[in-house]
């Protein structure tokens, strides 16, 4: 560690964004430690869904569900979602603070391991929006964390970013208790896209959530994007939840 390191060690300290280990102080942002390097599930060593963004098992060329979407007729609004890696008990810990405001400046190692999954998978991304906040959540915590992680993936990736692109229609309250039928039926209309349509017409639009478990947050913004004229919409999240097994 060279002696500005270590200087700035003493003063802004890292913590790994999972676990909370104290660590050196990195140029990048990205604080991760051993442990969790070994024991997180990140997607770019796994075989994921060119749609959906879901691990795959066997020699599946998509996921079961998107699958049966297709053979069903049935199409999604967004044309592709990636995630950085899996929501386990590897992850858990440090999302939840993150969500909430409490794990610090860990945006700047979610924004860091997004960014060049981003970066490699995604071509021709001309605006980066946030999922808009839920008004119970911004009372309760006072903090939109989809803003501030969309705000600093966009820096890392020099694509602008706009602010309050998207606003909720009506409250929906908290989907974890929901199933996937139940969370897709809920978010159904929910998002209005009141960005300027000269802006997004013909555009390929970012999306940044925390965390997919149905991807239909995700598909319901893209549904508004695209009827506002949006050419395509994409999405970028922390980390999957939905595993196909």
């Amino acid at each position: 560690m060279s002696f500005i390191d270590k200087i700035l060690f003493v003063f802004y300290p890292g913590k790994c964004a999972f676990c909370g280990e104290l660590m050196p102080y990195s140029k990048t942002g990205v604080y991760i430690c051993g442990d969790c390097l070994k024991s997180i599930r990140f997607c770019v060593n796994e075989k994921c869904c060119p749609i959906c963004g879901v691990p795959i098992v066997n020699d599946k060329k998509i996921c079961d569900e998107c699958f049966s979407l297709k053979k069903n007729g049935t199409s999604v609004s967004y044309d592709k979602i990636v995630s950085s890696c899996i929501y386990d008990k590897s992850t858990k810990n440090g999302i939840l603070k993150f969500k909430t405001g409490a794990a610090g400046g860990s945006y700047s190692t979610f924004a860091g391991i997004i960014a060049p999954i981003v970066r490699s998978s995604l071509k021709n991304i001309d605006l980066i929006v946030a999922v808009p906040p839920r008004k119970e959540r911004m009372i309760r915590s006072g903090f939109d964390q989809c803003h501030v992680l969309a705000d600093k993936i966009s820096k890392l990736l020099d694509i602008p970013y706009k602010k309050n692109a998207m606003r909720r229609i009506r409250e929906t309250g908290k989907q974890s208790s929901l199933s996937g039928e139940m969370r897709r039926e809920n978010l159904k209309g929910v998002f209005e896209a009141v960005i300027d349509r000269g802006i997004i017409k013909n555009k390929n639009i970012l999306v940044i959530d925390d965390v997919k478990t149905t991807g239909s947050t995700i598909n319901e913004c893209a549904a508004a994007l695209k009827k506002k004229g949006a050419a395509h919409v994409y999405g970028a999240v922390i980390a999957e939840t939905n595993l196909e097994r």
